[in-house]
């Protein structure tokens, strides 16, 4: 049987890696779906531990019917939540952990493999690992053994926009580069449109935000650096991309209830203002976040449309009639558009942790395109696995959501998470800044932050 567990907050990818990923496609060698888990029946149970509660819960245990239906094999479900990492480690230490473990970032996997603690899967995929590009196999990988397959992945390198509002002010496409979205702002604040529902919370959406300025502006290469603390925090590229922000942050007209009203406002309060329940209409035009609003959007009304354009038929701001939904990859400058496909995102990547009969074939289901597939076909899913089609997301945005993913010419994890014990205090830093965007302020904040990284990760 499946064991079930409470709804808890989605989590956050903890780690950052560059990716160089290759575009989606066929490949000859994979396997149909149901040699991918394994035509013949096995038996018996298997254990599965991942952070997936409520809705996505529902969703990966629909996932794995055909696995269960093809193999006999039962899938007993834990849902950890946001305590995904520590309840792992925890039954690692304890003698008694899950057969397979999803977790949300390279790094756990890491640090397991180093341990011996995870099964290398290269003999057991075979074949399967061709559903991936060399660069996912090389995250889920440790000293060149591949150690975890993808089977979910989520993207940052977007701004959700209200097609209605857009429309209202004029505007017909949507930004490409940063000089576009901030003229696009002034074109809206000019209508009598609010741009910009700003998400700042406890202070990690903020992060998020500069974290998609400081890659478009910087580099895979330098985030890199940067999340390692290769580069000090008062470094040119910092203060490049604090100052690129400020464009936006400092003007207080381009923000839903100005300075004070964006640093006060939670998530998801940010998306509810942008994308309202039916009987309200937006107070602003964007909200920039991950691609996980969706679920919010949704939830406010299941009337919601996803559309790929703002001159879509059918939007409008009425509180009485059915909204619109769509959103744009983050921008570049133009003078960094070679930064333009670059992707902050998240995922959550599968261990082998007891070689049994069960666990193996499960392994290979989730490198598999069947599971992926119908989650996909669900909603609220993006996969890197390059075996899923497009055609298996259910609308446009979704399908756009799912092609940045896997035609990022460079992928980084979150780099706020990767900062251990001072990582609250980068979100903090970060309303700082938001508070007061000066460059007075931003000198005094990266030399802040650059004693706060050297304090806690000890260089």
């Amino acid at each position: 049987m499946r064991h079930l567990q409470p709804m808890s907050r989605l989590a956050t990818a903890t780690a950052l890696v560059t990716l160089g990923v290759a575009a989606c496609g066929s490949t000859s060698s994979s396997t149909t779906p149901s040699a991918s888990a394994s035509s013949s029946h096995i038996g018996g149970s298997v254990t599965v531990w991942a952070e997936w509660t409520s809705t996505e819960q529902d969703d990966f245990l629909a996932a794995m019917t055909p696995f269960e239906n093809e193999t006999g094999i039962t899938i007993n479900y834990t849902g950890k939540g946001s305590n995904m990492d520590e309840a792992l480690n925890a039954s690692i230490a304890g003698g008694a952990p899950p057969d397979v473990a999803l977790v949300p970032d390279p790094g756990e996997l890491n640090t397991l493999a180093g341990e011996g603690k995870i099964k290398p899967l290269a003999s057991i995929l075979g074949n399967l690992v061709n559903n991936y590009s060399s660069a996912w196999n090389t995250l889920a990988s440790h000293n060149g053994t591949l150690y975890g397959v993808w089977f979910k992945g989520a993207n940052k390198n977007t701004i959700w926009y209200n097609p209605a509002e857009f429309a209202a002010a004029g505007l017909t496409s949507t930004p490409t580069t940063w000089e576009q979205l901030v003229s696009d702002a002034t074109t809206l604040q000019a209508a009598g449109i609010t741009p910009f529902s700003l998400c700042s919370d406890i202070g990690w959406p903020i992060a998020d935000l500069w974290q998609n300025v400081y890659l478009k502006t910087a580099g895979a290469t330098k985030y890199d650096s940067l999340a390692a603390h290769n580069i000090p925090w008062t470094d040119p590229s910092v203060t490049t991309a604090f100052t690129t922000m400020a464009q936006v942050v400092g003007q207080p007209s381009f923000l839903l209830g100005g300075t004070s009203g964006a640093l006060s406002q939670t998530y998801p309060e940010c998306v509810d203002k942008v994308f309202p329940k039916e009987g309200t209409q937006p107070q602003a035009a964007m909200v920039i976040e991950a691609d996980f609003v969706v679920s919010e959007i949704t939830a406010n009304s299941s009337t919601y449309t996803p559309v790929s354009s703002p001159t879509a038929s059918g939007c409008t701001p009425s509180s009485t009639a059915a909204g619109c939904y769509g959103f744009f990859p983050f921008p570049a400058p133009a003078a960094d558009s070679a930064n333009a496909s670059a992707v902050q995102g998240s995922g959550d990547v599968g261990m082998l942790l007891n070689e049994t009969p069960q666990a193996e074939a499960l392994i290979k289901y989730l490198a598999g395109p069947e599971g992926a597939e119908i989650w996909a076909h669900a909603g609220g899913f993006a996969s890197p696995n390059n075996q899923v089609p497009l055609s298996s997301y259910p609308d446009p945005v979704s399908q756009a959501d799912a092609k940045g993913l896997v035609d990022a010419t460079a992928f980084v994890f979150s780099l706020d998470d990767l900062q251990g014990s001072w990582e609250s205090d980068l979100w903090s830093d970060m309303k700082n800044f938001v508070g007061n965007p000066s460059a007075s302020n931003i000198s005094s904040i990266e030399a802040t932050m650059q004693s706060q990284a050297t304090a806690a990760l000890g260089h």
